[in-house]
């Protein structure tokens, strides 16, 4: 461990390795995630058309100020909002890939192969201004330095070591025979401790754990929002990260668990809430067969449009909209022209998880208090 008081030592990270049967998930942690999965999915069937359709673009919580100096602001405006769109995008075919795998080979757990993941991170960082580096694999090694002095120093070197370790990750990841959920934890931990990029190592690790849970069919699509969750954890799971790097796997795992736990019924409740309020818009207009049929892909896509709905519904879109527009109940969308969006459904769909502190503070009772280690950056 670091020693504190020695601010200029340098903690060296070790990349996870496990053996192909490891569990890292306690007991009762595995059974209230996987319990929470199930409520979601249920929650999911016959309400949403595509379940991915929580999956938005997100902007990044916290910005390089030095990298950023001298954009302008509505330039620096409209350049993260086209990132966070091809970050969405990126998820989206991430995860539609997972989907044809275990189509194309039923029974064998999804991974990316190394080039996949450093084409996967090119278009998840694509056109980010705080992210001056090329896509792919890192060609330096990797130091991270605290405010405090705390100086995290990645064990996997560039080059051929990284390649070897990745090539290893990909390995594990097609033959472990770990509990679907346990494997999803454990690969998103080995990515982490190998680090293979210059930046975005924690958002391509969240994303690929929910592919995980995806592809072993605990989940029906990118409907958790575990970049919020680390955020608001972001201590813990920094903690549970460096103790993982230590060998204590089992604190990896539970962390990860109850960040499942908690944004499954997050989503399940924000799932209900959109079901009321598309029930209440379908209410008013009953007796409209074509406003009826607008509303109802409101369940696969967070806005509609007069080109977008001519093939998709029986009925001419453009009267139906411009009904509901009058009625309010329909509103033009901030941002994209010609597109119109449920004013309340957009809120609810852009907003981020939020912890419930009540519950939080119930199951984190349960256990002893976590031991107090230094944290790694994993943004």
């Amino acid at each position: 461990m670091l020693d504190r008081a020695t601010t200029a030592a340098v903690r060296r990270v070790r990349p996870v390795a496990p053996p192909l049967d490891t569990a890292a998930v306690p007991s009762d942690a595995r059974r209230r995630a996987l319990d929470a999965l199930a409520e979601l999915a249920n929650a999911t069937r016959g309400h949403l058309d595509d379940p991915d359709l929580f999956h938005r673009p997100r902007w990044r919580p916290k910005l390089h100020l030095h990298r950023i100096a001298g954009i302008e602001p509505a330039q620096l405006a409209e350049q993260l909002a086209a990132a966070a769109e091809n970050r969405s995008s990126a998820g989206l075919l991430a995860v539609h890939s997972v989907r044809a795998e275990v189509l194309e080979h039923p029974g064998r757990r999804p991974c990316f192969t190394p080039d996949a993941l450093a084409e996967l991170h090119r278009l998840l960082i694509a056109g980010d201004p705080n992210i001056t580096a090329p896509g792919g694999f890192r060609r330096s090694s990797s130091t991270v330095t605290w405010p405090d002095g705390q100086t995290f120093s990645i064990a996997t070197g560039a080059g051929a070591q990284l390649r070897e370790r990745i090539e290893y990750w990909h390995h594990w990841g097609t033959r472990t025979t770990a509990p679907p959920l346990d494997a999803a934890a454990l690969s998103m931990v080995a990515l982490l401790t190998i680090h293979p990029f210059p930046d975005a190592n924690g958002r391509i690790a969240r994303l690929l754990g929910q592919c995980d849970l995806v592809g072993a069919g605990l989940l029906p699509g990118l409907l958790l929002d575990l970049d919020a969750w680390i955020e608001e954890h972001r201590a813990e799971h920094d903690t549970a990260l460096v103790a993982a790097a230590d060998g204590d796997l089992m604190h990896w795992g539970a962390l990860f668990a109850r960040a499942v736990t908690d944004t499954a019924r997050h989503r399940t409740g924000t799932l209900t809430v959109h079901g009321r309020l598309l029930g209440a818009a379908l209410a008013q207009v009953a007796d409209d067969p074509a406003a009826v049929a607008v509303l109802g892909q409101l369940r696969a896509a967070p806005a509609v449009s007069a080109a977008w709905l001519r093939d998709r519904i029986a009925h001419e879109p453009q009267p139906a909209l411009d009904r509901l527009r009058a009625a309010g109940i329909l509103t033009d969308h901030p941002r994209l022209p010609g597109a119109l969006v449920h004013p309340q459904l957009l809120e609810l769909l852009d907003t981020p998880y939020r912890p419930d502190p009540a519950r939080e503070s119930a199951e984190t009772e349960e256990g002893p208090a976590a031991p107090d280690r230094s944290r790694l950056y994993t943004q």
